[in-house]
């Protein structure tokens, strides 16, 4: 990456002087060091995997095992040193705890089968053990010897805790009594269920409408499809309509104040010389109420008086979005192809973490009052760095695995922004899913690495606190809450930069550290067009949402009507089933609009970045749309008007066909010697000319 990391590889300044912005196919790699290190990293993984696969031990979880290493339902292998290991313990398949409130500490045996009955005593466990051939006492201890034998949690019978009515959970004999608290707690919500008649309706009313709540979430699915065609169109109505609810609610308010105030201060004349200190509190009130709504109403006129080209601008985005989204619609079904390989990540993660905590060394302990030797698994220190390696894992590829939908979608904005010939785009998603795999993976590894080295602070901040609960001080808690909300800050606005500078990336091809530079400067330097679109454009987006929500409720109460009238189905309530349809709708929505805002954000990068560096010359023409060029016409009016003059004055004559003759406004005879000379279209071809 070289010692500059800021610095543009190709010479040139981050604001001034930089290349043409047409999307150029010689690229080159960037960030080759990142790229490389993290497929050393990947490598790592995979280490990490095959050596919890080969030393760890999946049965041991599974299906239990005792205090002398044997493996619950097999055959066992024989530790040196250890004389009860080793056993067969195929007709033995459950796991006994001689202490089932104290497990930790407590000697644990496989047994044939899970005590029950009624035992209470030395000679019930006997009795149970001649009847089922279950011993619940330690192997080398003789059932006839059972009465006289020792009840303790070390051996060699158990306690009375543990000789309840038991029940095999994973393997592992659970009593009864155990469970008690939460069976109590079940059947306390079952009660309370079954003794209100109206939430048993309501889950009746769930479980008879479930086809149709599925019937709204494909409806939700086709009208947020829709929702994100049309946004560009009603962006700009919905704008007005908060121009003119804002202007008139505020100028209401505040003629409604100063209306009240002088009918106070009127009435407050009436009483003379003697009013009460209450009459002139109220006026005083009422004043400064007055006041601080005119302000506020001056303010507000203000503010929409200043932002209103830039809101413009939002709306005009939000349309730009839209046909780009009608031009690449395959890209709304970005989200899925990520949720899908943030699945099986997750699905593969946690695999290899089983196995991790399931790996360790046997090691021998004497931990019994008759100097019987244990079996215990302790990890070793490679472990533990295993099981830190592959949660550092876990948020590099997960992160990396985002940040790569953020490079497709703003590579692929960028892709039909710069496109002149718009008309014969097509769309280019597997094209940027090259470049990205080819050129640009070093630099959305080093993205999501800045991102990771965030949050493991955070992480171990939030462990800190668990930790530490009820046991810190004041001053410690409120500085641990300070620091993880000071990080969560830091990682939503690097995720901000990151996402934008993937943008630069697919637009110029630069490493990673000068596009998130050039990002950083862009933002800063349209800080009150990033807040208008932040602004409008979420509320916008968000009335999509509630609207999208809002037609599947109403398609849904056609839908549940229409099965009522033509099925023996019947509902107590249609409220719930709606709102549990609405509620799948917003979600689904939601998906949608997530593609909508990144395109957003990556036109606003495109647009300032054609801004900066073309000028609508016939040498630097602009890529954008006629629609965006208005925002940079006006305010480059001065500029154009010198510029025209100036090139006005330099220019040559026009070209003529005869002595005089100015070709603009001559008959085709006389303009046709000078199209043959070449002077008037020297670019053109003869079969063109």
């Amino acid at each position: 990456m070289g010692c500059d990391c800021l610095a543009d590889p190709d010479g040139y300044d981050a604001t001034d002087g930089a290349p043409p912005l047409s999307k150029s196919e010689d690229r080159s790699c960037t960030d080759c060091l990142c790229a490389i290190l993290f497929l050393v990293f990947l490598v790592g993984m995979g280490v990490v995997a095959g050596f919890a696969i080969a030393a760890g031990s999946v049965q041991r979880v599974v299906y239990g095992y005792d205090s002398y290493g044997n493996i619950c339902g097999m055959k066992n292998e024989k530790y040196p040193g250890v004389e009860l290991s080793g056993m067969d313990m195929t007709d033995m398949p459950y796991v006994f705890f001689m202490n089932i409130l104290d497990p930790d500490d407590s000697i644990e045996i496989c047994v044939k089968k899970c005590p029950t009955g009624n035992i209470t005593n030395l000679e019930d466990i006997k009795a149970f053990a001649e009847e089922s051939g279950s011993k619940l006492c330690s192997y080398n201890t003789p059932i006839e010897d059972y009465p006289t034998s020792k009840q303790d949690e070390l051996g060699p019978c158990p306690e009375r805790d543990s000789l309840h009515d038991s029940t095999p959970v994973f393997n592992r004999c659970i009593p009864d009594n155990v469970k008690e608290l939460g069976k109590s707690f079940l059947e306390t919500a079952l009660e309370i269920l079954n003794s209100n008649q109206y939430i048993t309706k309501i889950v009746a009313d769930l479980y008879m409408a479930r086809w149709a709540i599925l019937g709204m979430c494909g409806l939700a699915f086709v009208f947020a499809l829709a929702m994100v065609f049309l946004i560009r169109f009603v962006a700009s109505f919905i704008v007005w309509i908060i121009y003119a609810v804002a202007i008139g609610s505020s100028g209401a308010v505040t003629v409604l104040l100063w209306y009240t105030y002088v009918q106070r201060k009127k009435d407050m004349e009436g009483f003379g010389e003697m009013v009460p200190d209450s009459i002139k509190e109220d006026v005083r009130a009422f004043l400064i109420y007055s006041i601080i709504a005119t302000v506020f109403f001056v303010v507000l006129l203000l503010v929409i008086l200043v932002m209103r080209k830039r809101v413009a601008f939002a709306v005009e985005l939000l349309n730009q979005a839209g046909k780009g989204l009608i031009a690449m619609p395959l890209l709304l079904i970005q989200p899925v192809w990520t949720f899908i390989a943030l699945l099986l990540f997750f699905a593969y993660w946690c695999v290899v973490m089983l196995f991790l905590s399931v790996t360790g060394k046997p090691i021998q302990y004497n931990n019994t009052i008759n100097g019987e030797m244990h079996v215990e698994y302790q990890e070793g220190e490679l472990i533990s760095y295993f099981w830190w390696y592959h949660v550092i894992g876990l948020i590099w590829i997960a992160e990396f695995i985002l940040a790569c939908q953020q490079f497709v979608i703003g590579a692929c904005v960028a892709d039909w922004y710069f496109t002149r010939d718009k008309k014969s785009f097509s769309s280019p998603i597997l094209r940027n899913i090259g470049y990205l795999i080819r050129y640009h993976f070093g630099s959305v590894a080093f993205g999501s690495f800045i991102i990771t080295l965030v949050k493991i602070p955070r992480a171990i901040l939030m462990y800190m606190q668990s930790k530490m609960k009820g046991s810190e001080s004041e001053l410690v808690r409120f500085m641990l809450k300070c620091l993880s909300c000071c990080l969560w800050c830091l990682e939503k606005f690097l995720k901000f930069l990151n996402a934008n500078a993937y943008t630069v990336i697919a637009i110029e091809g630069k490493h990673f550290c000068f596009s998130a530079k050039r990002a950083f400067m862009i933002l800063v330097s349209n800080a009150l067009r990033v807040a208008a679109i932040n602004c409008v454009g979420d509320f916008v987006l968000f009335l999509g949402k509630l609207g999208v929500a809002g037609l599947t409720a109403l398609s849904g109460i056609l839908i549940l009507e229409c099965v009522g009238d033509h099925s023996s189905v019947s509902y107590t309530s249609l409220a719930v089933p709606l709102l549990v349809g609405a509620v799948f709708a917003y979600l689904i929505t939601c998906a949608f609009i997530s593609i909508y805002e990144m395109t957003i954000d990556s036109l606003l990068i495109c647009f300032c970045e054609d801004t900066r560096v073309n000028d609508g010359s016939p040498a630097k023409p602009y890529f954008m749309e006629s629609g965006l060029m208005e925002f940079v016409s006006n305010s480059s009016k001065a500029i154009d008007d010198e510029g025209a003059a100036a090139a006005s004055a330099a220019a040559p004559a026009p070209v003529t066909a005869k002595e005089g003759v100015d070709v603009r406004y001559a008959a085709p005879e006389e303009v046709e010697p000078a199209l043959q000379s070449e002077k008037l279209y020297p670019d053109l071809k003869d079969e063109d000319k």
